[in-house]
């Protein structure tokens, strides 16, 4: 098992961790199924999803959904979550959204190898990508399933249902990634161009977050969340350019404007989805009575972070760069 070790070939903590990590979601798949939860997952008519954008279903705001960690697949051991007459639906479903987490997870190693001064974190990358593509292959196999193999029917569903063309679109993106995500695609493609082409992960991960946003129905809960945790990782990324990654008050500044950010895209998405004034969406943020919004799970992880990093970096500061003399 090579891939679990460093290049000196000891094992790595970080990858094994990582492999193991992104194992358990299939493994409590898997669990549930041996249970006899998914018993006639794969009879009955197919089902296409969610009607995107302007469909059916989409006349209620959702703002009383459940909150984080709420039913479905995504819930804890003793939940026992409904998952209603087409069980393999929800597992397209949990599949695909763990796909997405992934991403993040991914995009989230190069910040934290910097914020909290863990070098060897960069090394779990790769099996955090690659898996990431992994579980969309899955995803989109168990779509097929579900539609009874017609491929036919999987080509004219992609080409005419917007969701599905995007999710498509990000797919062959995230395979493309994975299929050059070993030593020898470097040494063929060149560092430049392999760094380039490695930069797709970017909007890859944005038309999966807008996949996602766009199969539910009622309550976008998880993808605001998802995209405000994105909209922090690409914040990042830009003050880390101008050399405030680690820097504080940056680190603050980045998380309320992310929280903000969140809410307005909650507001916004909820606009053009259902028609629901956008102050109603924004006071909801500002109700606790009920459920916490993304908005402010985002702006509090921020923060939680600013202040994890600058306990860290006191402790553990970041090596200082020598610069040449003259």
């Amino acid at each position: 098992m090579s891939f679990l070790r460093e290049r000196s070939g000891k094992w790595s903590p970080e990858k094994i961790i990582a492999f193991i990590g992104v194992l358990l979601p299939l493994g409590w798949l898997l669990w549930r199924a041996l249970s006899g939860e998914f018993a006639g997952a794969f009879s009955g008519p197919p089902n296409l999803g969610g009607p995107g954008l302007g469909g059916p279903g989409l006349g209620a705001p959702g703002l009383g959904g459940p909150g984080l960690g709420g039913g479905g697949l995504g819930a804890g051991p003793g939940d026992g979550p409904a998952l209603g007459a087409r069980p393999i639906v929800e597992v397209i479903r949990y599949i695909g959204e763990w796909s997405i987490r992934l991403l993040l997870v991914t995009l989230a190693v190069t910040p934290a190898r910097r914020l909290i001064n863990w070098p060897k974190l960069l090394a779990a990358r790769r099996t955090l990508g690659v898996a990431a593509m992994s579980y969309v292959l899955i995803h989109f196999g168990l779509f097929i399933v579900d539609l009874n193999g017609d491929l036919a029917m999987v080509t004219r569903e992609i080409v005419l249902r917007i969701y599905l063309t995007i999710g498509f679109v990000a797919l062959i993106g995230l395979v493309a990634l994975g299929s050059t995500s070993w030593d020898g695609a470097v040494q063929r493609l060149g560092t430049e161009r392999w760094n380039y082409l490695h930069m797709l992960v970017y909007p890859i991960t944005a038309l999966g977050i807008l996949h996602f946003f766009m199969q539910q129905k009622l309550d976008v809960t998880e993808p605001t969340l998802m995209a405000g945790l994105f909209f922090w990782l690409m914040g990042w990324r830009i003050a880390q350019r101008f050399g405030r990654g680690t820097d504080s008050l940056a680190l603050v500044v980045l998380a309320l404007a992310s929280g903000v950010l969140t809410a307005l895209i909650e507001a916004g998405w909820y606009l053009v989805a259902t028609g629901v004034d956008p102050k109603l969406v924004l006071e909801a943020n500002l109700a606790f009575d009920y459920s916490i919004r993304p908005g402010w799970w985002v702006a509090g992880l921020g923060l939680a972070i600013a202040l994890a990093s600058w306990l860290t970096l006191r402790v553990r500061p970041l090596p200082v760069r020598r610069t040449a003399r003259a």
